[in-house]
């Protein structure tokens, strides 16, 4: 992904930023080498003191390795734990959920498929996708910020008035496309200068931050979606019983 360059987050957090987000959702794992600093400063077009610092950040929280004449590895002290749950259960939640707010449609169009969105759709990068960027509102205080690249298989059969009257759950079902199943990571990120201006909040508020890929029937990741919201806005209650 590209870096946002306008004043607000610093750009070594946002490396770090995106290092962790690939590592949450598992397209780096522990034990892979890094690219060396003078990859990454060409990579992400910034200096090697921004990239020293990314990654002394990183090492400082022990997920990075030096091994001295070998490189830098990624060292995870911790694993993702799933939840499993019914996907009628999943989506009857997310529907509550949106029939409090109001989505507004702010982007929408075909694009070339950066390199996290191609290999989260497993496809080869700058293959053409559908990207749509919407918020949605509760009265006049926005609560969620999305971004959804869609196949273009399947973007194709949506026009940008059909975002702003419906979710993209209920698109895809009138389409007659099922998910198989949904992988979603949360964590945490904080506020740029754009999300913090269609959020209304403070930039570098923290602010929840979900990826979600969805597969078909047939096993194929066809969505791919970012959401950002803050804390006292947008959050799941999860009840367990025994």
């Amino acid at each position: 992904m590209d870096l946002n360059r306008q004043p607000g987050v610093a750009l070594h957090h946002q490396i770090t930023t995106m290092i962790e987000d690939m590592v949450a959702s598992g397209r780096l794992r522990d034990g892979d080498q890094l690219p060396t600093e003078e990859d990454l400063r060409a990579q992400y077009g910034v200096s090697r003191v921004t990239v020293r610092r990314a990654l002394q950040s990183l090492e400082a929280r022990g997920l990075l390795k030096r091994q001295r004449g070998r490189g830098t590895y990624l060292s995870v002290p911790f694993a993702s734990a799933p939840l499993p749950m019914p996907m009628s259960a999943f989506l009857e939640a997310m529907a509550e959920r949106r029939s409090r707010s109001t989505p507004s449609v702010k982007e929408f169009g075909f694009v070339p498929a950066p390199l996290d969105v191609a290999t989260a759709l497993q496809l080869e990068e700058g293959t053409v996708v559908l990207k749509v960027v919407r918020v949605r509102v509760t009265g006049r205080t926005p609560i969620l910020h999305s971004v959804v690249y869609l196949t273009e298989d399947v973007g194709r059969r949506f026009a940008k008035a059909d975002f702003g009257r419906a979710a993209l759950t209920e698109l895809l079902q009138a389409e007659g496309i099922r998910y198989d199943r949904i992988e979603m990571v949360t964590r945490a990120t904080l506020a740029d200068v754009t999300l913090a201006k269609l959020l209304d909040v403070a930039i570098g508020s923290a602010l929840v931050d979900v990826m979600r890929i969805g597969y078909d029937k047939k096993g194929r990741p066809f969505e791919f979606q970012i959401l950002r919201g803050p804390s006292d806005r947008f959050h799941t209650h999860v009840t367990i019983r025994g």
